[in-house]
């Protein structure tokens, strides 16, 4: 289903088969090659670059944890999981060049992978808290857990750095886009944090920490 719906072909696969007790199955290890007129690493970010959120944050990793633990909200909780290649074909051809950074906030969620960007890129980033888009029923469930919606896992999601004069037009793109029409531009790029995240509340700032250990055991 997925595949068909991201428009590839799984074209080779190799599976591994673990030694007894490390795991009940087989794990089927896939691999993909593409061709792309420009790579974008996660390591490109340059002081006043804008970061945007392609969706909310924290829905699969609390989906996934409301069904393990067998909590029941009066909205349905639903994972994020979606293939994003168009979603991010989107973002490129907005404005050609432009786009300097990407990364997915999978394991260890938007905190882990902002550090990460960071420290590859040298520079550091303002993170404004009241415009990352939180479902209300994630935000109730990670304070009913005891967890930090910026560090659960997503899987249908991006952090895109753009330029700062081109950062609307991606963002208007990113919209128009059935996966991205909760898009947000999040956060600026700065020199004067090198390597560090920091999040305001709007009340004041602080430090975003990174997460310790993983609030779900492994899934993938």
């Amino acid at each position: 289903m997925r595949r068909r719906e991201a428009g590839v072909t799984v074209v080779t696969g190799d599976t591994k088969v673990m030694g007894r007790g490390e795991l009940d199955g087989i794990v089927i290890n896939t691999t993909g090659v593409a061709l792309a007129s420009a790579v974008v690493p996660d390591a490109g970010l340059k002081d006043g670059d804008r970061i945007i959120l392609t969706g909310s944050i924290g829905d699969h990793g609390i989906a996934l944890m409301a069904r393990r633990h067998g909590l029941e909200f009066d909205t349905q909780l639903e994972s994020d999981v979606a293939p994003i290649n168009s979603l991010i074909r989107a973002a490129l051809a907005a404005a050609p060049g432009a786009v300097t950074a990407m990364k997915d906030p999978t394991r260890g969620g938007v905190a882990s992978a902002l550090h990460e960007m960071v420290e590859k890129s040298g520079v550091g980033v303002v993170i404004d808290e009241p415009k990352v888009p939180v479902k209300p029923v994630v935000r109730s469930a990670a304070e009913m857990l005891g967890l930090d919606p910026f560090h659960i896992a997503n899987e249908g999601k991006a952090l895109i750095g753009v330029r700062p004069d081109v950062a609307d037009a991606v963002l208007a793109a990113l919209r128009g886009h059935p996966l991205g029409s909760a898009a947000a531009i999040v956060g600026t790029c700065s020199a004067d944090h090198a390597g560090r995240v920091v999040l305001d509340t709007g009340l004041g700032r602080r430090l975003m920490t990174e997460p310790e250990g993983e609030p779900l055991p492994r899934i993938c």
